[in-house]
């Protein structure tokens, strides 16, 4: 079958909001973003499903499993006749595209609070209740809802969701309570969430989703809701949120479970895995399932890119092609990670193979036992997340040539700053020049001087300084 991107385009961006995208080139090739069916757990993912996507991968697709930075999957290389067989593959155990991707209420993510010790609440259970509302909500989907909205929960102050750069970022609180980040959101131009309510009830987070949405409505902004927040400013768009929730809420459904007991997982070990870039070989499939069948029959995944399987024995070995790693569950910790969008294998507007510098940077330091995040975005939707990493790339066009801005000292609640852009064929060379002065104890990894940053980048071949 011969299709040109152009054609294809036309067939299947209004579809996005049903989690479908078009693949580069002339070609009848697709990609599918996946998460969980309607009620199910988002961040929980069975052994009976990660093998019917590896199934899917191996007989339709480009044999990998890709896992997103949203806690989601993507599978890619799909031929779009194959499209409604595959829809019915999923739908058999119990995934779904729809509210994936486009104009929709996206994966509603929460942390991973059934196994992390440090959980005030759990988030598993919150995000079941907040997503419900929304998935298959023909109210939230494209056309009616002009944007994306983005939610995240973390069961802690740490913020391990990311909710500096969501449309609504929840953090539980010791005290039962919780803090909402409102108006974060990243891409070319990005927006540090503003924490505008503070100790408020479970209750009340329903109803401030709902509102954030009613109010991209009304307002048709194409852009997201930051940019309603940057047109109102913070305490007029809180007063506007408050008030629309008033109104919406008598007609929400109640909260019938109860989210104050996160701890359900008695288990103090689990298996990491690091696809790197993301990418999960279907090869690599048969030996993690069998893990989760010995175990719990299921793992978790999270906006780290990363699977995680709860283990009763430290007494497990994978023949695999992924790096994994036995840790406990202090998910809150920090650790070395290399994250990256799938750049220009599939991705159109991609401008750099983002899977392979990440794949350089990851053989590059995992013997160097520094707790570093790094990440790359192959264009300015910012899909790798570089904004709140410890050092992030982002692909840019500039005067005809691929740069990489080079963001620095990003965190759960705050986005990074940019110091720089460089020649995209420089990372490595930041990179190495980053990790030395961390190990030089000249940066602070939870304080990073951008001043002193700068200074000592001045000298890298085509390093431009933001000023």
């Amino acid at each position: 079958m011969s299709i040109s991107f152009k054609d294809k385009y036309k067939i299947f961006y209004p579809r996005r909001y049903e989690g479908i995208y078009t693949s580069g080139g002339d070609n009848p090739l697709i990609s599918i973003r996946i998460r969980q069916g309607k009620g199910r757990d988002p961040a929980k993912w069975s052994a009976e499903q990660f093998e019917k996507l590896a199934e899917i991968a191996k007989d339709y697709g480009n044999n990998k499993i890709h896992l997103t930075s949203r806690g989601d999957v993507e599978l890619y290389g799909i031929d779009m006749r194959n499209l409604d067989e595959i829809l019915f593959e999923l739908e058999k155990v119990g995934l779904s595209p729809r509210d994936s991707c486009g104009a929709s209420v996206r994966n509603v993510i929460p942390c991973l609070s059934q196994i992390c010790p440090k959980a005030n609440v759990d988030a598993e259970k919150l995000a079941v209740y907040i997503s419900n509302f929304f998935r298959y909500n023909k109210e939230y989907e494209y056309p009616n809802l002009p944007k994306r909205v983005k939610i995240s929960i973390s069961a802690c102050e740490v913020g391990c969701a990311h909710p500096a750069i969501m449309d609504v970022g929840i953090i539980a609180k010791k005290n039962g309570k919780f803090d909402v980040m409102i108006g974060g959101g990243i891409g070319e131009k990005a927006f540090e969430g503003k924490t505008l309510f503070t100790d408020i009830t479970v209750d009340k987070l329903l109803p401030i989703c709902v509102a954030v949405a009613n109010i991209l409505k009304k307002e048709n902004e194409k852009r997201g809701f930051k940019h309603v927040v940057e047109k109102y400013g913070e305490e007029k768009i809180k007063e506007m949120i408050m008030r629309e929730a008033e109104i919406v809420a008598p007609s929400l459904p109640p909260l019938v479970d109860d989210v104050s007991l996160p701890k359900t997982i008695q288990m103090e070990k689990i298996v990491r895995i690091k696809p790197i870039g993301g990418w999960l070989h279907v090869d690599d499939i048969p030996e993690i399932v069998s893990v989760m069948r010995e175990n719990l029959e299921y793992g978790y995944l999270f906006n780290t890119q990363e699977l995680y399987i709860p283990i009763q024995t430290e007494d497990v070995h994978l023949n695999i092609r992924a790096p994994y790693e036995i840790t406990d569950t202090r998910m809150w910790e920090k650790k070395f990670n290399v994250n990256s969008c799938i750049g220009n294998d599939y991705c159109p507007p991609a401008l750099v193979p983002t899977t392979e510098m990440a794949t350089k940077v990851y053989e590059r330091l995992k013997d160097e036992g520094i707790k570093v995040r790094i990440s790359f975005s192959g264009c300015t939707h910012s899909c790798g997340k570089h904004w709140v990493m410890d050092l992030g790339f982002g692909a840019i066009a500039n005067r005809g040539n691929v740069r990489l801005n080079v963001v620095v000292g990003g965190g759960n609640k705050n986005i990074g700053k940019v110091i720089g852009s460089i020649p995209a064929d420089k990372y490595m060379t930041v990179v190495d020049r980053f990790i030395k002065l961390v190990k030089e104890g000249e940066i602070n990894l939870d304080n990073i001087d951008v001043d002193k940053l700068k200074k000592n980048f001045r000298d890298i071949e085509g390093f431009e300084e933001y000023k």
